[in-house]
């Protein structure tokens, strides 16, 4: 019998164990789940409860499978919702469908295959040979011939100023998912939040609806947010013509001058980009590794901006908030946050001028961990000092081949222990969202399965 232990039940965990009961032959497969019973399908995306959290993709592109990317549409109309596929929805309702599509699959099982959802959490894992064991908080150790590290999204690291100190505070939230931070603002309480990208306007879209009366101000290096969706849009894919370029600002000009070309047409921008997205990860591939470091220092929030956008009806709130001064978006560097009072005093500097605010909150919206040698995590803290797990070189996430196998510790690509979706950003650059999550989820199923 094949044992295939994969550890966290967010998307790419679910997506996995979907695609490895779909695609199991003849021989004898177990399957373990390691996640919270609560948890599997929604994961820290699809965990929130917030109607005004919504999707940044429409409906009708989020299917769990690639080859039926209108699957989440169609479940969506069959039970009832009249949203158009081209509406952006709530999260929740794709947290649902996630577990929906998990629950339909594990009670349809063949004679010959077994899935076990452990509801526990992994502490440590050791690697001999060809095969693995799993260890459980509980105690309980799981053999497995292969290991699946589906991590998902951490907490984001907390702001880089010299003191600390104030991170003990009850008042500081550094994950802005969590149910108790919405419970702990007054409504007039002033907000102070570290971050302008898509975790930014969830908060912000919340405290509207709910009503807050207090003011919000939100804090990045170049004061952006996120750019709008706008959709209807096509453009003709040209990677041919960039695929052999191997410096990144020569990129960024096709791109322009693409980006320039498409709005003479009448087409968009952001045409320009999308047109990309199947190409992504190969034109990050073929960088050479200075050039990815460039990218990193002085284009990456740039193209996150471009890439990962918002609804339009979020927008539309923003400006709303925006004009009424409810919101306001600062743009400078952090440079302290003392904490006194109940009250957050912060120092930031803007062209070399120093400014201060002041607030009773503090949310932490920078964005997921992605260096592993600093998860506060008990088992990746122990894979990583028994070197099953490093950093690849940009600290981006896990050294990795682009097929998810693990570098172990001689060096080598693992033939045990693999990985997928967040965790291979430093690898392939595009892989956090659902579109390129479900194409690994099918792709390394077949993959184990195979081996």
């Amino acid at each position: 019998m094949k044992r295939i232990t994969i550890i966290g039940g967010g998307a790419s965990g679910t997506l996995l164990a979907v695609n490895l009961l779909k695609n199991a032959g003849d021989d004898a497969l177990e399957v373990d789940l390691v996640e919270r019973k609560t948890r599997v399908g929604r994961g820290v995306a699809f965990g929130t409860m917030q109607p005004s959290h919504l999707l940044n993709v429409p409906a009708g592109r989020m299917g769990a499978f690639p080859d039926e990317v209108d699957h989440f549409h169609t479940w969506l109309t069959d039970r009832g919702h009249t949203f158009d596929s081209h509406d952006f929805v709530p999260r929740r309702l794709f947290g649902e469908y996630l577990r929906d599509v998990f629950d339909k699959e594990t009670t349809a099982l063949k004679p010959n295959v077994r899935l076990n959802l452990v509801d526990d959490e992994a502490v440590d894992m050791s690697v001999n040979g060809e095969s693995a064991e799993v260890m459980l908080r509980s105690g309980e150790i799981l053999p497995s011939h292969k290991v699946v590290l589906a991590f998902g999204n951490f907490n984001p690291p907390h702001p880089s100023v010299a003191d600390l100190t104030f991170i003990d505070s009850p008042s500081y939230f550094q994950d802005p998912w969590g149910s108790d931070l919405y419970e702990s603002i007054a409504p007039d309480d002033t907000i102070f939040i570290v971050g302008t990208g898509l975790s930014m306007i969830d908060v912000a879209l919340h405290l509207h609806k709910t009503g807050h009366a207090g003011k919000i101000s939100a804090i990045s290096t170049r004061g952006q947010l996120p750019a709008v969706h706008k959709l209807g849009y096509t453009y003709p894919p040209f990677y041919e013509e960039i695929k052999d370029m191997r410096r990144i600002t020569d990129i960024l000009k096709a791109v322009r001058r693409h980006a320039k070309k498409a709005n003479e047409a009448g087409s968009n921008w952001r045409a320009v980009i999308d047109s990309l997205r199947p190409a992504t990860q190969q034109i990050w591939l073929d960088l050479p590794l200075a050039e990815k470091k460039y990218f990193m220092q002085h284009l990456s929030r740039y193209w996150n901006v471009a890439r990962h956008r918002m609804p339009a009806e979020a927008s539309e709130v923003l400006d709303e908030m925006r004009s009424r001064g409810t919101l306001e978006i600062l743009r400078g560097r952090l440079r302290s946050i003392d904490e006194s009072n109940t009250r957050f005093d912060i120092t930031y500097t803007t062209d070399g001028v120093e400014k201060h605010a002041s607030a009773n909150i503090l949310v932490n919206c920078i964005g997921s961990q992605a260096n592993f040698a600093k998860i506060d995590s008990t088992f990746v803290q122990n894979l990583t000092e028994r070197k099953h797990i490093r950093n690849d070189d940009l600290s981006l996430g896990i050294a990795a081949s682009p097929d998810g196998r693990v570098l172990d510790k001689m060096g080598e690509f693992s033939n045990v222990v693999y990985t997928l979706g967040t965790a291979l950003k430093g690898t392939l650059w595009e892989t956090t969202a659902i579109p390129e999550i479900r194409t690994q989820a099918k792709q390394l199923a077949i993959k184990l399965l195979a081996n």
